[in-house]
């Protein structure tokens, strides 16, 4: 022989390992449940007697202690669930998502898990729900935009598949519109287009991109590219989404764009014109002409050119 030792085979490998370290050491995979644990269930029914008797704070504390101590005991996911729905049943929303989200890391194969999912969701939507009310009463909120974002982006994240996360994602659009951080909300409604096309909130993602656009321009940026990128996110709403209830909406809007580009080009025109700058002036009204088929700005532009044409 070469002198190296046979090789044992892998399960008896394995107990000798076992041995060696200690099984007990080892702790289950994750999410595995071990038989019936004496302790864990002599506190959970403790914590069952609190909750009964309505000291729900004190149930909260003991639930969370079975979930923590015994978390392969057969009783710690409905602890852990039950933690988080009295977190939320006492307004704790910060510390309810979180024992939620703890619930879904390690007990994926629960028959809770699709309940812990959507009280979880339901906990991030009521967390910007308050949010933007508090901000329209004119009340600061304690919790914290960014933070209730990332809530949002978990619920979104847990189940993307799901309707729940398009819905989680559009939370965040107007979570961000509500705070007026507008780069932020066009981004988050933009991946709405881009992930979730065939989402019932889709064409009013597509239509609030459109509206933020437009709002900037009314509110005292001129850039033209506003006006343009307004009009092209309207463009796409009926290209995408013909049937949509935003439709006519969007139409308006375009409409309204047409109109402002029209008198912006007018406001141009006349500009040139008082400066003597005919050929400029000549320009833009004739862009005022082409892009209306009549009205008071169309005679007027109608006017001028005749007048530059008889100097």
């Amino acid at each position: 022989m070469n002198g190296l030792r046979p090789l044992l085979p892998t399960g008896i490998l394995t107990t000798l390992l076992l041995t060696a370290c200690g099984s007990r050491d080892l702790p289950p995979p994750a999410g595995s449940l071990t038989a019936s644990d004496p302790q864990a269930g002599a506190a959970f029914a403790r914590a069952q007697a609190a909750e009964s008797a309505g000291d729900l704070k004190q149930a909260t504390k003991l639930y969370e202690e079975v979930a923590e101590d015994h978390p392969y005991s057969e009783v710690a996911p409905q602890a852990r669930f039950r933690q988080a729905a009295l977190l939320e049943k006492r307004g704790e929303l910060l510390d309810a998502f979180d024992a939620y989200q703890a619930f879904l890391n390690r007990y994926q194969g629960s028959a809770l898990y699709s309940k812990a999912l959507a009280n979880q969701a339901v906990v991030a939507h009521a967390a910007a729900d308050g949010v933007i009310k508090n901000r329209f009463l004119g009340i600061r909120s304690r919790l914290d935009t960014k933070k209730i974002a990332e809530m949002l982006a978990q619920v979104r994240d847990n189940a993307p598949q799901a309707p729940s996360a398009a819905k989680a994602q559009f939370a965040i659009g107007e979570l961000w519109e509500g705070r007026n951080r507008r780069p932020e909300a066009i981004t988050a409604y933009q991946v709405i287009i881009d992930e979730y096309p065939a989402s019932p909130v889709a064409p009013e993602a597509q239509y609030r991109i459109g509206a933020i656009l437009l709002g900037r321009s009314e509110r005292g940026n001129q850039n033209p590219a506003n006006l343009d990128k307004a009009r092209f996110a309207f463009e796409d709403l009926l290209q995408r989404y013909p049937n949509s209830i935003r439709s006519a909406d969007a139409r308006a809007r375009i409409a309204e764009i047409q109109n402002r580009n029209i008198q912006r080009n007018f406001d141009i025109a006349e500009f040139y014109f008082k400066k003597g700058q005919l050929t400029s002036a000549t320009f833009y009204y004739e862009e005022v002409r082409r892009e209306s088929s009549g009205g008071p700005l169309h005679q007027q532009a109608t006017a001028r050119l005749a007048q530059i044409n008889g100097q």
